[in-house]
């Protein structure tokens, strides 16, 4: 089977394109011929509209065409021709932000004008979350819609002991907590890393001892070292997919606190030492605290199990056989 990606992840920017690897290492180990495409700036009407006919040139010679994600690639590659059509939905693709009027402000919701009106045209509608993918079913009931969260590879995000992890890393006989932090940019209005450091500040006038560990233009290699040496992950975001840091901290063993967003509330109503909370910084400085000040060693990385390559990769095959065949 020859299936084409295709994506708007510019890869000249650092780590842009993990997960999308990752995923495509696990699809090709399964004997599939795949290819990425690369559409470019899609923010300009003539860039948009030279993407779709360069999508639907290509589409010929493949079996099946699947988006990498809503909005304008959706709207790109919904241009093939004649071929089954997937398209995987992300998270601002189709949630929309609304904690400042800004560009992210307008763009969310052009974003999702897009989606919507490129979803009708696939065949099969991937959410990452199952709470995406409840939202969908409701907005598009006679739509194929599943959930397929985006991959982590489990044979490197791994449990263990935090003072080896942290002697690789170069802190020997350290006793900090660490706190972990994930955002691409900082400056990102949807993450709210200002309420994230004033959570911060709180919990450790209360504990000290606390560090907040920040990722970003961090070298993805040594990425599972450093989670695996975090006492807690903390997310503020307003609005998620499936936060792939979160899921990395899980399979690592690392509990984390955060906001209510994706499909955290559902592993949290079963783990204590997980926690949601509301974007109030006293009310996460409160969990932070609690969640740190707990010795459990629950198992956290029995929910990210069927988020692996392998599981992930088989589940999206027979999609890709069943369409196909069709």
């Amino acid at each position: 089977m020859r299936v084409l990606w295709t994506h708007n992840f510019d890869p000249e920017i650092p780590n842009n394109l993990v997960y999308i690897n990752v995923a495509a290492e696990g699809i090709r180990s399964r004997g599939i011929d795949l290819h990425l495409e690369y559409l470019g700036n899609l923010r300009s009407i003539r860039g948009l509209f030279h993407s779709r006919r360069r999508v639907r040139r290509l589409s010929g010679a493949f079996d099946l065409v699947h988006a990498q994600y809503g909005s304008a690639c959706a709207f790109a590659t919904a241009a093939a021709n004649r071929i089954p059509k997937v398209v995987s939905i992300r998270g601002n693709d189709w949630n929309v932000h609304s904690y400042s009027v800004g560009f992210h402000f307008f763009h969310t919701r052009l974003a999702r004008g897009m989606t919507r009106w490129s979803l009708g045209r696939y065949d099969c509608v991937l959410a990452v979350s199952r709470r995406i993918a409840a939202e969908l079913s409701l907005c598009f009931p006679r739509s194929c819609i599943a959930w397929q969260a985006s991959p982590i590879d489990l044979q490197r995000f791994v449990t263990r002991g935090k003072a080896e992890a942290r002697a690789l890393l170069g802190y020997p006989n350290c006793d900090e907590k660490w706190i972990l932090f994930n955002a691409l940019r900082l400056d990102d209005p949807i993450k709210r890393y200002s309420l994230a450091r004033k959570a911060f500040d709180l919990a450790n006038a209360r504990l000290g001892n606390l560090r907040l560990r920040i990722v970003n233009d961090f070298p993805h290699d040594m990425v599972p070292l450093f989670v695996a040496a975090c006492d807690l992950i903390l997310c503020t975001s307003e609005t998620e997919g499936w936060p792939n840091s979160v899921k990395e901290a899980l399979a690592c063993n690392v509990p984390f606190v955060s906001t209510d967003v994706s499909d955290l509330r559902d592993i949290a109503k079963r783990e204590p030492k997980c926690r949601i909370c509301r974007p109030d910084a006293r009310v996460i400085a409160d969990n932070i605290c609690d969640v740190l000040s707990s010795v459990e060693r629950p198992n956290l990385r029995q929910y990210v199990l069927e988020m692996g390559v392998d599981a992930s990769s088989d589940r999206l095959i027979r999609i890709y056989n069943a369409l196909v065949a069709s």
